[in-house]
């Protein structure tokens, strides 16, 4: 059965520097709780592809994606990983002068095993600490 999860945040700082964070994925690693690794695998005009690799209940997760990045929003498709199936959108929209309103919705479907292994409030609390982390990071910049 999909599951869905949805975040909407305030940021206080510039649109511009919000999405530039988000769509640069390559660093993740570097604030993401649990992402070990974190690269651009190809390039283009239309999307690019990446791949993250998590440490999750003592197993490495590599999740490679298809991103298609527009002026106001980053479209995530899973190609290969964990999820039988995970798409996502980041919509970064400017409120005012300097705030941000950021928001992740997705849909997946987990394994049997990993489903049942992963209680709905366990996903919604590592959600909340990956959009708490891109925070965070915005705010030290």
């Amino acid at each position: 059965m999909p599951r869905k999860i949805n975040f909407t945040k305030l940021v206080e700082a510039d649109v511009d520097k919000v999405y530039k964070q988000i769509s640069d994925f390559e660093n993740y690693s570097t604030y993401i709780p649990g992402c070990s690794s974190s690269k651009l695998l190809e390039k283009n005009d239309e999307y690019e592809i990446g791949e993250l690799e998590f440490n999750f209940l003592l197993k490495n997760y590599s999740i490679k994606s298809k991103n298609f990045l527009r002026d106001d929003s980053i479209k995530i498709k899973q190609i290969e990983g964990p999820f039988n199936f995970f798409s996502g959108k980041w919509t970064i929209l400017e409120t005012d002068n300097y705030k941000t309103e950021v928001t992740f919705k997705g849909e997946f479907e987990l394994p049997f095993l990993l489903n049942n292994l992963l209680p709905e409030d366990i996903i919604e609390r590592f959600c909340g600490l990956v959009i708490d982390a891109f925070v965070e990071k915005l705010s030290k910049n």
